[in-house]
């Protein structure tokens, strides 16, 4: 866990801690319906502090361990204290439990092995727009989702116009230089920076970008243009934690 991660965490037990032992000091039914309210300024303290928890049961014990130490320094610093005080733990037990819960099941699946997405990196599919988890279902080497590597997705448009734009007329001699298809069964173009051909499959599954010099189409699809390094030499990856 990273040192930033503890601190926060710190900070948080300490702010819930004080809270219960003030509501204590108001009155005890006060302090036990505080028990509830840890609950929910738990979480809003973790997105507050950016801090991510996973573990369900993580999320639930902060403000349950706040409670339950709050409540153990009022029942043994101080007497007279009504013993239903311990019930501001089972409040905050009860309410982190049920918002967890609400949040486990309101989270996203994976489109395409279904697991939740929450506390995983998760990755927008540029060709089929699936959003799938970085366990199995995405393709890190060809920037798009196992499903649309399998089932060659085209991303590129069909209308030879597009292509005539983007590199130039069609190549009427030689072989694709990746999969050597011959210009009278392939459309070949040449890259615009090195003149390699290539077919407009390989084009294609190449994301737009030429395989020996790494020049790219400039007219990518927006929804591609995260995960191609431009010509500004900046390159961008979309994962985004669910």
């Amino acid at each position: 866990m990273k040192t930033r991660t503890i601190a926060s965490l710190l900070a948080c037990s300490f702010l819930l801690v004080l809270l219960q032992l003030v509501a204590f000091l108001i009155g005890p039914v006060v302090g036990v319906i505080c028990g509830a309210v840890l609950a929910v300024l738990s979480m809003l303290l973790l997105l507050f502090f950016q801090v991510e928890l996973p573990q369900a049961w993580a999320r639930i014990l902060l403000p349950v361990a706040a409670s339950l130490l709050a409540v153990t320094i009022l029942f043994f610093a101080t007497t007279g204290q009504p013993p239903y005080v311990w019930l501001a733990c089972v409040l905050a037990l009860g309410v982190a439990s049920a918002i967890a819960a609400v949040s486990h099941f309101a989270s996203k699946r994976c489109g395409l092995c279904n697991r939740r997405l929450r506390g995983r990196v998760a990755f927008a599919c540029p060709r089929c727009g699936l959003m799938v988890c970085d366990h199995s279902c995405w393709a890190f080497e060809a920037s798009r989702c196992r499903l649309c590597e399998q089932n060659r997705v085209p991303i590129f448009s069909p209308d030879g116009r597009w292509w005539d734009r983007q590199l130039g007329p069609r190549t009427e001699h030689g072989r694709c230089q990746l999969c050597q298809s011959p210009a009278e069964e392939a459309d070949l173009r040449p890259c615009r920076n090195c003149g390699r051909p290539q077919c407009r499959e390989c084009w294609d599954t190449a994301n737009g970008q030429c395989s020996r010099c790494a020049w790219t189409i400039e007219d990518l699809p927006e929804s591609l243009r995260p995960y191609i390094l431009t010509s500004a030499g900046e390159a961008h990856v979309s994962g985004r934690g669910r």
